[in-house]
C-alpha cells in the first residue's frame, strides 16, 4: 500500500488535464470487450499507479478467489455458502455438477413455462394472460425491473410487464390498473418466500383477484420463484408454478435465475437467453484475462484507488439511456449492499472505508439537477458515464445530441472554466469552474440483450474485486436483517426496549399494532 499512496501522492500533484494528453494513454487505458468499451482515460491514473493497483491485487490473492469464487468455492464464509449466480449463464466452471444439474432443470422449466404463456396456451381462466405483475423487492424486483425497461422494444408481443415493490397500496393498484383480472399473471419472487413487503403484497392481490373471479380460480394466476418451494406452497401456489433457485444465489445477483422468469415470459426466452449469453462472455473473460487487460478487475481497481486512495467517498453513475433509467439504483443495491461493511472476513475491523455510495440518474435530466453540485460543488465526485456507441453516429439528431452531452459533460467536469476576472468583475467567480474532475465513460454497443448482461455481469465481478481489495465478504447483508426485526417488534407492540424518540412517535402518532 505504499506504493500506492505515493503514486496517489503524485498524481494528485498532477494536472488531470495534463494527464490526458499524454501520449499513448488511449491504448494504456481504453479496453473492449463483450459489446463494451472501458474508458479510463479521464481517471487520475497512469500507467505506473495501474501497475501498482494490479500488483496489490495479485498480492491480495485476487487470482485464486477469483477462481475460487468461479468453481464453487465458499467465498460467503459468514454463511457457508458458494456464490454461484454465475451458474444460470453457464459462467461458473460446475460441469457435471449436483449445482448444474439444478440449474439445467430449472432453466427447461421456466424456458418451457414462459413458451406456454407467450403463445397463448396457458390460460388459467380460459383467456391468454396479458399482463405479468411481479411482486417482489430488493434484487428481486430491481434486476427484473430494470432489464424490463431497458429491453422493452425487445419484448415483442409478449404480455405486459408491471412491477410491485413498495408496500404503499398505491404500487399495487397501479400495476393493476386497467386490467383485465382473467389476463393478469402474477410472479411472486422471494428468496426466502418471508419477506414482508413481499408477502404483505401477494395477499393483497390474491384478495384483489378473489374479490374479481373467486377464490378458488386465484392458485393458477400466481406462480413463485423462490429458494423456500415449501413456504410458497402453503401461501396457495401450486408446488408445479414454484420455480426454485437454490441459497447460494443472492437476491441482488438473482436476475439470472427464476427471479428472471417475467422477463424470459415478457421479452421471450430467446431475449433471456441472450442476455445472459452476453453475462456469460464477460464471466469467460473475467475468468482467462490477465489482471491488467480484465474489464471487471479494471474497474474494480479504479473504483478502489478512488474510494481509498484519492478519497473520494461516493460516485454518481450518470446513464445517457432513457432505458437505462434504472441503472443507478440497480447498482446502488449492487454495490452498497455488498461493500458496506466495516470488519473484514475474519471479523476484525477492516481498516478501510469500505466501498463508495452509489448515486446518480438518467441522461440529460440530471444534468438540469445535480450537475450543478457536480460541476461547482466543494466535493470531488467520480462520474460513470454509460451511454450507447450507436448513439454517435446516429442519422437521429436526438441520438446524436444524447451523445454529444455526455461527452461533453465529461470534457466540462476534465476542463472546468476559468472566467477572466477584468471581463466580468462581478460575475467570474460564480461562472467559474474548478475542472479537474475525473470520470469513466462505459459504451454499450447498442441497447440489446448481449451487451447489457455483459454490463450487469462486469459490475458485479467488480464489486468482487473490490471486495478482495477491502478484504471483506461482499455476499452477506447482515445490515438489512435488524429493521426486519424492528420492525416485527413494532407491529407486535414488543415496544419497551425501543429508545425514548422511536416510543414517543409511535403513542404521538396513534399507531396500532396488529
Amino acid at each position: 500500500m505504499t506504493e500506492l499512496k505515493s503514486h496517489a501522492d503524485r498524481l494528485r500533484a498532477s494536472r488531470l488535464a495534463e494527464l490526458v494528453d499524454e501520449p499513448g494513454r488511449h491504448d494504456a487505458l481504453v479496453f473492449e470487450k463483450a459489446g463494451l468499451e472501458l474508458d479510463l482515460t479521464k481517471q487520475r491514473l497512469d500507467a505506473p499507479a495501474l501497475a501498482a493497483l494490479v500488483q496489490a491485487a495479485e498480492a491480495q490473492g485476487l487470482g485464486e478467489r477469483r477462481d475460487a469464487l468461479l468453481s464453487g468455492g465458499i467465498v460467503n464464509p459468514t454463511e457457508g455458502r458458494p456464490a454461484l449466480h454465475m451458474a444460470y449463464r453457464e459462467g461458473a466452471n460446475i460441469a457435471g455438477s449436483d449445482q448444474a444439474e439444478l440449474v439445467a432443470r430449472t432453466q427447461a422449466q421456466t424456458r418451457s413455462f414462459a413458451e406456454r404463456v407467450r403463445s397463448g396456451d396457458y390460460r388459467p381462466s380460459g383467456e391468454p394472460i396479458e399482463r405479468i405483475v411481479n411482486i417482489g423487492i430488493g434484487g428481486s424486483d430491481l434486476g427484473p425491473r430494470l432489464v424490463a425497461d431497458a429491453l422493452a422494444l425487445h419484448a415483442g408481443s409478449g404480455p405486459e410487464m408491471r412491477f410491485v415493490a413498495s408496500l404503499d397500496p398505491t404500487d399495487l393498484e397501479l400495476a393493476l390498473s386497467g386490467a383485465d383480472p382473467r389476463r393478469v399473471l402474477f410472479v411472486v419472487a422471494s428468496k426466502s418466500f418471508s419477506t414482508q413487503e413481499t408477502l404483505m403484497s401477494a395477499e393483497a392481490a390474491r384478495d384483489w383477484l378473489a374479490g374479481e373471479i373467486g377464490s378458488e380460480a386465484t392458485g393458477a394466476h400466481f406462480i413463485a420463484a423462490s429458494a423456500a418451494p415449501d413456504k410458497a406452497t402453503a401461501f396457495g401456489i401450486d408446488k408445479d408454478l414454484v420455480f426454485d433457485f437454490p441459497d447460494w444465489v443472492g437476491g441482488r445477483y438473482s436476475v439470472w435465475s427464476a427471479v428472471g422468469l417475467s422477463l424470459e415470459i415478457g421479452l421471450g426466452p430467446q431475449a433471456f437467453a441472450d442476455f445472459r449469453a452476453g453475462a456469460r462472455a464477460m464471466d469467460e473473460h473475467f475468468a482467462a484475462a490477465p489482471l491488467g487487460q480484465n474489464l471487471p478487475v479494471l474497474k474494480g481497481l479504479v473504483d478502489y484507488w478512488n474510494r481509498t486512495m484519492l478519497g473520494y467517498p461516493s460516485r454518481c453513475v450518470a446513464a445517457y439511456s432513457a432505458r437505462l433509467g434504472k441503472l443507478a439504483d440497480y447498482f446502488q443495491q449492487l454495490e452498497m449492499e455488498s461493500l458496506g461493511k466495516s470488519v473484514n472476513e475474519a471479523g476484525a475491523p477492516s481498516g478501510t472505508p469500505g466501498g463508495a455510495l452509489v448515486w446518480g440518474g438518467a441522461g440529460t435530466e440530471i444534468q438540469h439537477s445535480f450537475f450543478q453540485w457536480l460541476h461547482q460543488g466543494p466535493d470531488t465526485v467520480p462520474v460513470d458515464f454509460i451511454g450507447i456507441r450507436r448513439h454517435f453516429g446516429s442519422d437521429d439528431p436526438r441520438e446524436r445530441a444524447l451523445a454529444a452531452n455526455m461527452a461533453a459533460q465529461g470534457a466540462a467536469l476534465l476542463a472546468g472554466r476559468q472566467v477572466d476576472p477584468s471581463s466580468e468583475p462581478e460575475l467570474a467567480a460564480h461562472k467559474s469552474m474548478p475542472g479537474e474532475r475525473g470520470s469513466t465513460t462505459l459504451l454499450l454497443d447498442d441497447m440489446q440483450p448481449g451487451p447489457l448482461g455483459a454490463l450487469i455481469a462486469l459490475h458485479e465481478h467488480k464489486v468482487f474485486v473490490e471486495s478482495v481489495l477491502y478484504d471483506i465478504n461482499p455476499f452477506d447483508q447482515w445490515g438489512v436483517e435488524l429493521g426486519k426485526v424492528l420492525t416485527k417488534g413494532i407491529l407486535d407492540g414488543e415496544v419497551s426496549r425501543y429508545d425514548a424518540s422511536t416510543q414517543a412517535l409511535l403513542k404521538r402518532t396513534g399507531f396500532q399494532t396488529r
